[in-house]
Parts: C-alpha cells; sequence; structure tokens
C-alpha cells in the first residue's frame, strides 16, 4: 500500500477506534484493526502521538460536512431540506462529542483555513495550521446559507437566524448530557424551529385576544 493511503487508513482506524472504545486506542489495538504489524504504524508515523495529532485534525475538518450538504437536493421543500441540515449536523455533533470525550479535549482543536481541502471535499493532511483562522468556516456557512436562498420571502426572520437557530438546537438536543438522554431527532428539532409547540388554532385566539385588548383596555363584564 502506498505510504500516504496507510497513514489514511491508520487515521481512520485511530478514530474508529476511539468512538467504539470511549478512550484513546493502544498501538497495538490499532495495528490488530488495521490488519497490520504494530511496527507498520512506526514506519508511517514517527510516534503515536503525530497519528493522534493527524487523527484529531481529520476528524475535525469541516471540507466533508460542506460535501454533504452542498448535496441537498435543492428543490426540496424548506423542511426537508432543513432536515436533511439537522441531520448532517447532529451526526457531525455526536462524532465530535464521541471523540472529544475519548480523547480527553475540552475544546475543538485549532483549524486552519482548509483551502484545499474544501477544494477536494475531504481532509486532506498537512493542509491545516496551528492557528485559528476566522474565515476556516466561510465556505461551510456559504453552503448552509444556500438552503434557504429562495425562501426569505417566507420567513419572519432573516435565513441566516433560522440556521443559528437550528444549529444552537442540534447541538444541545444532540448531547446526551445537555438533553438528559432524551436527544432529539432531526425532525423535532426542524419544527421546533419552524412551527413552535403551540397549536396554531390556540395561537390564533391568543393573538385575537391580545389584538382586542389593544384597542378596548378597559375590561368587559
Amino acid at each position: 500500500m502506498d505510504p500516504d493511503d496507510r497513514r489514511d487508513a491508520l487515521i481512520e482506524v485511530f478514530v474508529r477506534l476511539a468512538h467504539r472504545e470511549g478512550r484513546k486506542p493502544t498501538t497495538s489495538e490499532i495495528a490488530q484493526e488495521a490488519g497490520v504489524a504494530e511496527g507498520t504504524i512506526f514506519r508511517v508515523f514517527p510516534t503515536k502521538e503525530v497519528l493522534e495529532k493527524e487523527a484529531v485534525q481529520a476528524a475535525f475538518c469541516p471540507a466533508p460536512v460542506r460535501r454533504r450538504i452542498s448535496a441537498i437536493d435543492p428543490e426540496g421543500s424548506l423542511r426537508d431540506r432543513l432536515v436533511d441540515f439537522a441531520r448532517i449536523m447532529q451526526l457531525r455533533f455526536t462524532e465530535v462529542f464521541g471523540l472529544m470525550g475519548a480523547l480527553g479535549l475540552t475544546q475543538p482543536p485549532n483549524r486552519g483555513p482548509h483551502d484545499a481541502c474544501y477544494e477536494a471535499g475531504r481532509h486532506l493532511r498537512g493542509h491545516a495550521d496551528d492557528e485559528e483562522h476566522e474565515a476556516a468556516h466561510q465556505p461551510l456557512l456559504e453552503a448552509i446559507h444556500g438552503l434557504l436562498v429562495h425562501d426569505e420571502d417566507h420567513l419572519l426572520v432573516p435565513g441566516t437566524d433560522v440556521i443559528h437557530r437550528i444549529r444552537l438546537l442540534t447541538f444541545s438536543g444532540s448531547h446526551p448530557g445537555i438533553a438528559d438522554g432524551r436527544v432529539l431527532t432531526p425532525e423535532e428539532i426542524v419544527d421546533t424551529v419552524l412551527y413552535g409547540v403551540v397549536r396554531r388554532d390556540d395561537c390564533s385566539r391568543t393573538d385575537r385576544r391580545d389584538r382586542l385588548a389593544q384597542r378596548d383596555p378597559e375590561p368587559r363584564p
């Protein structure tokens, strides 16, 4: 196997084992899962720490997420598009939560601009800087906001606000600790943002009562 392909395969195994075991995998476990000798790992990575760093950078690369979001059917209904988006983000958050817990991370790693990764649609090793860049998520945000570009006229708030609320609810509703073990489905997340939780007929009566009260503030017997 080509050395670059071998590195990518070992990185994938590291991430998979970390998710499955809930801890850092040993080099013996990585070798067994990958079907290679343990010494093979150190022929492509100088240390296990370097392998771990590469695996973390690959797992947090935003390029694959952008590729999946860009593949959402633009002709689908607004709800369908947002449900697909929430499903992608929920999977992303679940993977991130699991990996951070397994590796003892308190925050995501610094991410570079990932320009080459975005262009390739996947993580490319060596294309992440050691410093955070404000523009790192710009291509991702553009793909997300493109979901609502032709629906602004049907929204009470800007499309960016809708996406922001869905992202927040997806984050909190996908974390078992925050959600008290009652993780929300993508459909529940989107319906809560789009339609709320109040019955429409009750809402109409409330609005009507409030409007009448404004016109006639004195209570009638």
